[in-house]
Formats: structure tokens, C-alpha cells, sequence
């Protein structure tokens, strides 16, 4: 639970607009924005004594590559998560329509957020 919330703080109470909108395409903003996500963790581990460093540096290494290079996208794109599967349509295998925009932006979140705790989590339970 307590990574969770070093999550949210980071990725949602520390991130500003600017942040939000530019790290995918400035490594200044993605990098400001990954130094302030990683202070809670560098916190809980810290203070708290919860993994190491060398779990705060997979979590901070990894959530830069994951936000400036927008993998989750990628993802969406590739599995067909609220829109057509790129491989399904090369093969040519018939799929559902694309979920509407609004629903596409938070099935983005969701997996965004998903690959970030599950990368969180293993970071900080296995180094």
C-alpha cells in the first residue's frame, strides 16, 4: 500500500501542468518531473527502511524511459487496449471498434499506472 501512495504523490500531487504536458517531448521536463516523483520513494526507503537504492534508481530509471518515450502508448497501441491491435490488423483478424477518445485517454492511464506499480513493486521487493 505504501508504494501505492509514494506512486500517487509522485506521478499526480507533485506533477505539474508543464511536467504532464512536455515530458514526452522534453528530457528537461521528464527529468524534473522524475526527480520529484522519485522523493517519496527516496523517503520510504530512507526513513522507512523499504527496499534500497538500487531499487529508488530502477524506479526513477524506469519511469523516465516509460514517460519520455510514452511506452505505454506503445502498448496500447500494439495489445489493442480500447483501440484495433496494430499486429491483429496486419494479419488482418477482425477486432471490435476503437473504445470512444475519453475512454482511450484513461485506458492509457490505466495501463501507464499498471506497468509503473508493477515495476515499482519488484523494484522494491526484490533489490
Amino acid at each position: 500500500m505504501i508504494q501505492l501512495i509514494c506512486h500517487l504523490l509522485g506521478d499526480y500531487v507533485l506533477q505539474n501542468h508543464w511536467m504532464a504536458n512536455n515530458k514526452t517531448s522534453s528530457t528537461l521536463a521528464c527529468a524534473v518531473h522524475v526527480a520529484l516523483y522519485s522523493l517519496p520513494f527516496a523517503l520510504l526507503i530512507g526513513v522507512g527502511g523499504v527496499g534500497s537504492w538500487w531499487s529508488l534508481a530502477v524506479i526513477a530509471g524506469t519511469h523516465f524511459v516509460i514517460d519520455r518515450w510514452r511506452l505505454a502508448k506503445l502498448w496500447v497501441n500494439f495489445w489493442g487496449v480500447g483501440v484495433p491491435s496494430s499486429w491483429m490488423a496486419r494479419l488482418e483478424i477482425e477486432q471490435p471498434p476503437a473504445a470512444p477518445s475519453w475512454m482511450g485517454v484513461w485506458l492509457l492511464i490505466i495501463v501507464d499506472n499498471t506497468i509503473h506499480l508493477a515495476i515499482n513493486a519488484g523494484a522494491l521487493a526484490w533489490l
